[in-house]
């Protein structure tokens, strides 16, 4: 139920070259879960874009939104209280805004990014690792990580205490 997630879109080392790239979610999956009592709720992001753009070293910039109106759960009636003042309010907050400040080439394939989360006017600074996968020309940005809801103020309410405040965010981001 209380859901976030963001975009932690993706990146890319070639060599001697710089990949620019802009997809949206005809192409990707931000999915996420938390727990709620004794099960898990799961869902995702339909609506979102994302512009990578990076060289070898692993420096350059990511960024994405997500529309919190695209929000998917697996109940009409959920999805539909997610978009209220407690939990995302998306009249006044229609997206989750995310911004790298900096991205680290760890090894082959495996970066971790700074980024500055935007949801319900709340910002966060927040390392996340990614790694890509290259198949041919095709590149895909990776990613699990965690989030604290609370720390955005989303949730409240009855349900909110049967809620968890860990949210897992999934992404499989084609670049």
């Amino acid at each position: 139920m209380k859901t976030m997630t963001i975009l932690a879109v993706s990146l890319l080392a070639t060599t001697r070259l710089s990949f620019t790239g802009q997809k949206g979610a005809e192409q990707g999956k931000v999915e996420f879960s938390i727990k709620k009592a004794l099960s898990t709720v799961k869902g995702q992001f339909k609506k979102f874009d994302y512009k990578i753009k990076i060289d070898e070293s692993g420096s350059g910039t990511i960024s994405g939104t997500a529309e919190i109106a695209s929000v998917v759960t697996n109940s009409a009636m959920r999805d539909r209280h997610l978009q209220n003042e407690k939990w995302f309010y998306a009249k006044r907050f229609p997206q989750i805004v995310i911004q790298s400040h900096k991205i680290s080439r760890q090894k082959e394939g495996e970066y971790i990014g700074t980024f500055e989360i935007k949801i319900k006017g709340k910002s966060q600074t927040k390392d996340i690792p990614f790694t890509i996968i290259t198949d041919g020309n095709k590149k895909t940005l990776i990613s699990t990580f965690k989030l604290s809801i609370g720390s955005f103020d989303i949730g409240g309410g009855f349900v909110g205490y049967l809620v968890g405040d860990e949210v897992t965010v999934n992404l499989n981001l084609p670049f």
